[in-house]
């Protein structure tokens, strides 16, 4: 290759590198806030359950417990018992630890092709195998889950820190 060409190619080398590590990145940070989502209103879902189930059942155990405060008793039951069917149809519909688990595996892919990056960094530094690796993130973009606004914009911030 010519000094022109050479240019061009370490130009879109460059390009293709930090699009590779701002995918990467943008989808490790997705996986870890929808897996905390998901472990949180887990956890909530729980210690929620168990509490209701307790607070209902006590009166089976040591009858007119909650004689003086029923009403307050029963109000406590009814907006937690509702706050975690709430939370379980949450947690439920939006999916959090299924939409955890396919930004790892897009994460991973984009880990892959960065190393295949470096390779082709290292070792042949051609054109086809340049534009091969761009076909496959071309591939991998449009099959990757999309990574919601904010997480990518606090992604990119993580990882422009690093390199400083």
């Amino acid at each position: 290759m010519d000094s022109g060409q050479d240019t061009e190619f370490t130009r879109i080398l460059r390009e293709t590198q930090t699009r590779i590590s701002h995918s990467q990145h943008a989808h490790w940070e997705a996986t870890q806030t929808f897996e905390s989502l998901a472990r949180t209103l887990m956890l909530f879902n729980l210690i929620g359950g168990f509490v209701v189930s307790l607070l209902a059942a006590m009166p089976i155990v040591v009858p007119n417990l909650y004689e003086t405060h029923k009403d307050a008793v029963s109000i406590l039951l009814f907006a937690l018992g509702g706050l975690v069917s709430v939370t379980s149809i949450l947690q439920a519909s939006l999916r959090w630890s299924e939409r955890s688990q396919q930004h790892l595996n897009a994460a991973n892919a984009y880990t892959s092709l960065r190393r295949q990056l470096e390779i082709v960094t290292l070792q042949s530094r051609t054109e086809a195998g340049l534009s091969d690796l761009i076909a496959k993130l071309a591939d991998l973009s449009e099959t990757a889950p999309a990574v919601p606004q904010n997480i990518w914009n606090r992604a990119i911030k993580k990882a422009a820190h690093k390199l400083k």
